[in-house]
């Protein structure tokens, strides 16, 4: 006969083979629905990161609109609103009357506008002048010398205090174009005549720290004039941001940063969060908070004509949608199914290797329990057979001898064939109500020889009032039966070589009222012996299971004894538990009673 040469392994290598298989078949499972999984929540998040750049780049759209819009609104200014007086036509007179420009306000009204400097005017040969002022000269060092000239030959103290801020302003405007480079080179090219057109559009200079200068080019009397105005960079674009994101909605907290690329070192930080109520609150911050740089959103780098200026958007993480949430649930339970399912069929598969080996350790037990009490009844039966035994009184102790094995291995066999006929629900137990008196008879009867035989004492107590009146629910055979097992089990681990003492070679039987329910009875089968651990209380009705090694085990047993008892209790609608005594062991067997 062939073989396979595949070599047969033990318990622990399957155990360990089947682990590793179900791990691999985990991980199998895992890896690509975590794949899916992770894959899919990122798409949900770019949507919903999209969601927000479009958000951002309609920002963009309505920043862009806004400055348009204010360039445009600027361009509408009549080229004589740049003087402090205008003449303009009444319909009613027919005639030129003189009136005070809009542009030669002190204040502005709207608040929003308090980035406003103030407006200037250059005509063809450089000469300054401003609608602030109530007196258009041209003379420059009239503004050199604070305007101590022939037009004001008054001091401040000759000056009420609206011409005292009206002469500061147009000082500290004319002064703020006087840092500009620009301007001297603008005023080069309208000396030169070198405009082929005026500008339909202001521009902008820069070059004045903290300012901007908004410029046009227009003709008057066929010469070129420079006109404009003059604005504080921080509150411009500062006011404009936060006016257009008190618009928007984001569904969480987002930091804008307003950001001059020609100077780095320059930026405005704004915050946006939204309030109960659906408000909004727009806030700057004194520096960066970069909390909210972890999730970029959005850079836009270029809106004329301030190409020098950029904007971010950015937050601290992306709110969770209801998308999100529910993907993140479904996640979760997943895979907390997928995880319960493989560790159940992990415990299951762990449950079949043990049960094989149980299996395979009852076969050796068996082998056991069966091959040591036939070769001593077929020696001593050949003994006997060949006359070879004359005294009877050695005769009588091999027939005694060979009675009791063969006794021995009928309980074995009927607990086999009766454990069998229990788990395929082919033996039907029919308990009825029985007498008290008969089953402690029963117990006296059934018990007395394997007591006897193994120097045992027998203590049978009745704690019950009116005992003789009380009936058990029971049947007679299935009840001797456990007892019988639990006695046996009870000797046969009764270790005498370690417990030196005499007085413990006994076993009770407390019968007492339930301390639960008045209408059960409670068997205590209490024994002295060593007892047993924790871990062995937990699965010591298990079937098969015994406690040790098998090979260096020295008691006999198969492991189905306390198994079958569990098993027949419940048949008779009762209930078994273990304690564990100092010293010893009790079994607590619940019964149905009545009177």
């Amino acid at each position: 006969m062939q073989t396979s040469g595949k070599r047969l392994l033990n318990h622990s290598q399957r155990l360990r083979r089947f682990r590793y298989l179900a791990i691999a078949f985990l991980l199998f499972l895992l890896l690509p629905l975590g794949t899916i999984l992770y894959f899919g929540f990122q798409q949900l998040e770019n949507n919903l990161l999209l969601k927000y750049q479009r958000t951002a780049s309609k920002l963009e759209q309505i920043v862009d609109g806004r400055l348009t819009e204010r360039r445009l609104l600027s361009n509408t200014l009549p080229i004589d609103a740049f003087d402090y007086y205008r003449q303009v036509y009444n319909p009613y007179t027919e005639k030129l009357q003189q009136t005070i420009s809009p542009l030669s306000r002190l204040e502005y009204d709207k608040p929003k506008n308090k980035w406003l400097v103030g407006y200037f005017q250059y005509c063809n040969q450089g000469h300054f002048n401003s609608p602030i002022w109530p007196d258009s000269s041209h003379d420059n060092s009239l503004y050199e010398r604070g305007l101590d000239s022939a037009n004001l030959q008054m001091s401040d103290q000759k000056l009420n205090p609206e011409l005292i801020k009206r002469k500061n302003k147009v000082i500290n405007i004319y002064q703020l174009l006087l840092q500009s480079k620009s301007v001297q080179q603008m005023f080069k090219k309208i000396n030169q005549q070198e405009f082929s057109a005026k500008d339909e559009l202001f521009s902008v200079f820069f070059d004045v720290p903290d300012y901007f200068i908004f410029y046009r080019v227009v003709t008057i009397a066929k010469q070129y004039w420079l006109q404009g105005y003059i604005v504080k960079r921080k509150p411009y674009l500062s006011q404009l941001v936060m006016d257009i994101l008190n618009q928007m909605h984001f569904d969480s907290s987002v930091l804008v940063e307003l950001k001059d690329e020609k100077n780095s070192g320059l930026s405005e930080y704004f915050l946006y969060e939204n309030l109960p109520d659906d408000k909004v609150k727009v806030s700057i911050l004194p520096e960066l908070d970069k909390r909210f740089q972890q999730q970029s959103i959005y850079n836009y780098v270029h809106f004329p004509p301030f190409n020098g200026y950029s904007l971010t958007l950015s937050t601290n993480s992306l709110p969770m949608t209801p998308a999100m949430m529910y993907s993140s649930i479904f996640i979760i339970f997943l895979i907390v199914a997928i995880l319960s399912a493989c560790y159940g069929f992990y415990r299951l598969g762990i449950k079949q290797l043990a049960l094989g080996e149980q299996r395979l350790n009852f076969v050796s037990s068996v082998s056991h329990e069966l091959k040591t009490p036939l070769t001593s009844i077929r020696m001593y039966s050949q003994m006997l057979k060949e006359g070879t035994v004359i005294s009877e009184e050695h005769q009588k102790k091999y027939f005694d001898f060979i009675y009791g094995e063969s006794e021995r291995l009928t309980r074995l066999i009927d607990n086999i064939l009766q454990l069998s006929a229990l788990s395929q629900q082919q033996q039907n137990v029919q308990p009825e109500y029985t007498p008290l008196t008969v089953l402690v008879d029963n117990i006296r009867s059934k018990t007395s020889s394997i007591i006897d035989k193994h120097s045992f004492k027998q203590n049978i107590i009745l704690d019950i009032a009116n005992a003789e009146m009380m009936l058990v629910l029971v049947e007679q055979d299935a009840f001797s039966q456990v007892v019988i097992n639990i006695t046996d089990n009870a000797i046969k681990f009764f270790n005498r070589k370690q417990i030196n003492d005499p007085t413990r070679q006994k076993i009770d039987f407390i019968f007492s009222n339930h301390p639960k329910n008045k209408h059960q009875i409670l068997l205590e089968i209490r024994d002295y012996g060593e007892g047993i651990t924790q871990e062995q209380e937990s699965k010591i009705f298990e079937l098969f299971y015994r406690g040790g090694n098998e090979l260096t085990r020295s008691t006999q047993g198969t492991g189905i004894g306390l198994s079958l008892v569990k098993d027949l209790i419940s048949a008779q609608h009762g209930e078994i538990k273990v304690e564990r005594r100092e010293p010893g062991l009790a079994m607590l067997l619940s019964f149905q009673a009545k009177y």
